[in-house]
């Protein structure tokens, strides 16, 4: 969906900002979502922080450990993990974890996302 069409289904204002100097973001604070557009303003990645749910079937992944999630997301080859998260590119989804154990945020992505 481009920007309009999002801006349209929700009922609250975003912030737009810009997170570094390529990732032209909007963010709707009371739903805990950054919309995160290309250079055509197409959405190309959603990021989920609290107060949003974000489950997988019943496994809400911003109350998942990190050693769980990455229990879930093992069977993906090209599965990235470090000490601030994961990035499961088989699934579109990764993970910013604070020092609380608890995913700060949950990112939800499109194939062309990350590449160059």
């Amino acid at each position: 969906m481009n920007r309009t069409a999002i801006r349209a289904h929700l009922a609250e204002t975003p912030e737009r900002f810009f997170r570094g100097e390529a990732e032209d973001t909007d963010f709707y604070a009371f739903l805990g979502l950054f919309a995160l557009y290309n250079a055509a303003e197409t959405c190309v990645a959603l990021e989920f922080t609290r107060p949003a749910r974000v489950l997988i079937g019943e496994v809400s992944l911003l109350s998942l450990s990190k050693k769980k999630a990455l229990a879930l997301f093992e069977a993906d080859p090209a599965l990235e993990h470090d000490g601030a998260g994961y990035t499961c590119y088989q699934q579109g989804i990764g993970a910013y974890y604070e020092a609380s154990q608890r995913a700060g945020s949950v990112i939800a992505f499109s194939p062309d996302c990350y590449s160059s």
